[in-house]
């Protein structure tokens, strides 16, 4: 019998990952234990489609990804492009690369496009009803307070937890072991 570790996760609907935090575990050699945990916990990782983007480069060293893996194993998803259609939506994501761009006094048109696409994507699915609380894995702080600000003026202040990837990261590593 497997011990599980209590509160690992946030008490959330939704757990909505950046590529930072994905990218932590490839490096560390321990995405079997972020499947463990998430198994452990009957969580599956959000992913935005361009997330997934960075995830996979065609320049890529392996034959499979390790997010594909995840995938195929049923411990993560893509979702849909965020409803760019939905003036939330697209305020949001607007708000984030502005938030961003001012937060690392970085020209707008060079802040990276997932970072805008994981707010828009939790706006998509508070605002669309699919899910009332989300979790956002990054490491990003100047994405997470964008996300953060921009969906706290459509109301969502209380319903959006940042995780710290990399603590999480150690966490989860300290907790699980090979």
């Amino acid at each position: 019998m497997r011990v599980v570790p209590e509160g690992l996760f946030p008490a959330v609907e939704s757990h909505l990952i950046d590529a930072n935090f994905f990218i932590r575990f490839e490096r560390h050699g321990t995405v079997e234990l972020l499947e463990r945990a998430v198994t452990d916990h009957d969580i599956i990782l959000l992913l935005p489609q361009r997330v997934y983007e960075e995830l996979t480069p065609e320049s890529a060293s392996y034959d499979r990804p390790p997010v594909d893996t995840a995938i195929a194993a049923g411990w993560a998803t893509i979702l849909e492009e965020p409803a760019y259609g939905n003036p939330i939506v697209s305020a949001t994501m607007d708000l984030v690369r502005r938030y961003i761009a001012a937060a690392t006094e970085r020209p707008e048109h060079t802040i990276e496009q997932a970072d805008a696409a994981v707010g828009g994507t939790a706006a998509t699915i508070l605002e669309g009803g699919e899910t009332e609380s989300v979790a956002i894995y990054t490491n990003d702080r100047a994405a997470f307070r964008g996300i953060e600000r921009a969906l706290g003026q459509h109301g969502y202040s209380d319903h959006v937890q940042l995780v710290q990837a990399f603590d999480f990261v150690e966490r989860v590593e300290s907790s699980y072991q090979l």
